[in-house]
């Protein structure tokens, strides 16, 4: 029945550039609104160390998220903004720094300070700092301004993240003519070139216009970066950005690209995931201070301070470069399918994943649409172990360590981020590897309780954690069950499967506040009681009945209509075997639907602004819905 494909994983440029500014901090002052006034009226000010201390305090205040709706409100971003073009270097540095760290916070503080006409000041400090300027080495403010252009870079980023407004503006701007020169590593720095890659990276992408002009302004640049020799992580990062962004300007389809930069990009991201991010994480936990008795942390000094910042810098850009390749790998995917997969309103088939296109008498499958010289490369060179590597973290005691010491607080949350990620792109890879390179039925299981791990024993507070691994979980079922093509009878993996193995998905389920982790929870137990179908005896016959009852029990309390579609369309799919009609008649199955139909109806009327693919999953369970009860009904009188 109709099914949603997860999206291609969101870029994490944002929570990247959010972690810098996660500690809360409280304002020194006694009231918030007296504050925001002295900052207003410092930022008017004519002088120069007024206005920074101003965007000072400003940068305090927003480092406490509470605070963040009285500043929009305030409308201080739109007295801040116009100081990125300010004459003084440190004004304009202050501004980009605060604007930066305010745009990490929420989509909708990023809607609210292109509300507040963030754009124009920030299209004009590209259009008038940018356009020539080249570091100075004799300049006393040759570090504040490159900080300060890589903070306007990282600003644009975010906002065209959250905005579909700003990347109009952008394309309307000359920023895309401009940016390309800054990726000359023979004139700009490596942390400059790094930041214009992951802006590109994330603005090129759907994105035509952009497309176009950087194929035609950087396609040499980019292919000096990806040809860069060399391991150093800072090496790494450059290559595999690159390699996103050449193949973001072509649409994402990688196979417009000429084989050879197939074979050297899919080398590069496989490379990338070679090193070990547990053993460099571990080694840097054995360098990082730890508390004493009093638990205060004693920072090191002098040269000891620099090789450990240093040591905290190369992690943290590995960590980037793993996560940027995973993204890409996810996205590579994802591709090619598209549209297609949404829609599917046959009552009897349930693979999001595995689709079947009629094609005469022939059918493809998801796994059968990634170019072959594609397939062959993630093969060849074990993409999927190399991912599925990253889902794992380093031992407890060095992530304590890690996150113990504020220096390190980064590598940690970047850690936590990059399994989030693998597990999103092990969802694609699920869908598109063979299942006879995924260690046939008996592997894919392996990955389901491993993943379940993770679900049910690592964080419960760590919902995109939760989310992510929950969908891999319902992908591996799916693998399987598509395997078995509804017959589980040579696969005994779940036949001994008892209540008390499910009651705490159950459980999961009933505490869920997500609507996406309710959802693949219910696809996910609904799998497991249909591959124990073909082994019906009174154990598994119990476990169909509960499960079955449970969704129903949950289906009457969803208030998204799209999850009450998701429970419904999995009932349907679970009871679409005949041999369901004995339990179908036990657990009262028809009378109980028809209560529901009516309230799909009500709920699928009141709720009508969703996504494509919810609206789909509406449609095609309200469609269904109906004429299964009357098929059901008519073979349970038959009984």
């Amino acid at each position: 029945m109709g099914k949603i494909r997860k999206p291609k994983p969101a870029r994490a440029r944002r929570s990247q550039a959010a972690e810098e500014s996660d500690e809360e901090e409280q304002l020194p002052v006694d009231s918030k609104e007296n504050a925001i006034q002295t900052i207003l009226d410092q930022l008017q000010g004519a002088d120069v160390e007024e206005k920074y201390c101003g965007l000072q305090t400003f940068a305090i205040m927003i480092e406490n998220p509470e605070n963040v709706p009285h500043i929009m409100n305030r409308g201080l971003v739109k007295v801040a903004a116009p100081l990125l073009i300010d004459q003084a270097s440190s004004v304009r540095n202050a501004a980009a720094g605060s604007l930066r760290n305010l745009s990490t916070v929420t989509m909708d503080t990023c809607d609210a300070m292109m509300e507040q006409d963030i754009m124009t000041p920030l299209i004009c400090y590209f259009h008038e700092r940018a356009e020539s300027w080249v570091p100075d080495v004799n300049s006393k403010t040759k570090d504040e301004d490159i900080d300060t252009f890589i903070q306007c870079v990282n600003l644009l980023l975010n906002l065209c993240e959250s905005s579909d407004l700003a990347v109009k503006y952008l394309g309307q701007s000359r920023i895309l003519d401009i940016l390309p020169r800054y990726l000359d590593l023979g004139t700009f720095s490596s942390d400059i070139v790094t930041a214009v890659l992951q802006c590109l990276f994330v603005v090129v992408e759907d994105n035509p216009a952009a497309m176009a002009k950087i194929k035609s302004n950087a396609e040499k640049q980019l292919e000096a970066l990806l040809g860069l020799e060399g391991t150093d992580p800072t090496i790494l990062l450059l290559k595999t950005l690159s390699a996103g962004v050449i193949i973001n300007t072509c649409g994402g389809n990688i196979t417009t690209l000429p084989t050879d930069v197939i074979n050297r990009i899919m080398s590069i991201l496989a490379n990338t995931l070679s090193v070990d991010h547990r053993l460099i994480c571990s080694q840097l936990s054995s360098s990082v201070p730890l508390k004493d008795a009093s638990g205060k942390v004693e920072a090191p000094k002098g040269k000891a301070a620099q090789q450990l910042e240093s040591q905290i810098q190369s992690v943290s850009q590995m960590l980037t470069a793993q996560q940027s390749s995973i993204e890409i790998i996810a996205n590579i995917c994802s591709c090619e399918d598209g549209d297609e997969l949404q829609g599917n309103d046959s009552s009897d088939s349930d693979e999001p994943d595995e689709e079947i296109l009629e094609n005469g008498h022939e059918t493809v499958l998801a796994e059968d649409k990634l170019p072959p010289e594609v397939m062959e490369a993630f093969i060849s060179l074990e993409i999927f172990e190399k991912v599925w590597a990253r889902t794992q973290l380093p031992a407890q005691n060095v992530m304590l360590i890690l996150k113990e010491y504020e220096g390190s607080q980064l590598v940690e949350k970047r850690l936590l981020r990059l399994q989030t990620r693998a597990l999103l792109c092990i969802n694609n890879l699920l869908s598109t590897l063979p299942i006879e390179n995924l260690g046939g039925a008996n592997g894919v299981y392996k990955i389901w309780v491993d993943t379940g791990k993770l679900v049910f024993k690592q964080d419960a507070d760590n919902l995109n954690l939760l989310e992510s691994a929950t969908a891999v979980m319902r992908a591996a079922l799916d693998k399987i069950k598509f395997r078995e093509n509804g017959n589980t009878n040579d696969c005994s993996l779940f036949s001994d499967l008892a209540l008390s193995d499910i009651e705490i998905m159950l459980t999961g389920v009933k505490e869920c506040l997500v609507p996406e982790i309710r959802s693949n929870l219910i696809r996910m137990i609904g799998i497991l009681a249909l591959l124990l179908v073909n082994n019906l005896n009174d154990v598994t016959s119990n476990v169909i009945c509960t499960i079955t009852e449970f969704i129903l029990e949950q289906a009457h309390k969803e208030n998204e209509v799209w999850v009450l579609a998701e429970a419904i369309d999995t009932i349907v799919d679970l009871y679409s075997e005949d041999e369901t009609d004995v339990l179908a008649a036990k657990v009262k199955l028809t009378d109980k639907l028809a209560i529901l139909a009516p309230i799909l109806k009500n709920k699928a009327r009141q709720q009508k602004k969703l996504p494509k693919e919810y609206k789909v999953l509406v449609t095609t369970a309200s469609s269904n819905l109906p004429r299964f009860i009357k098929y059901k009904r008519d073979r349970i009188s038959r009984l």
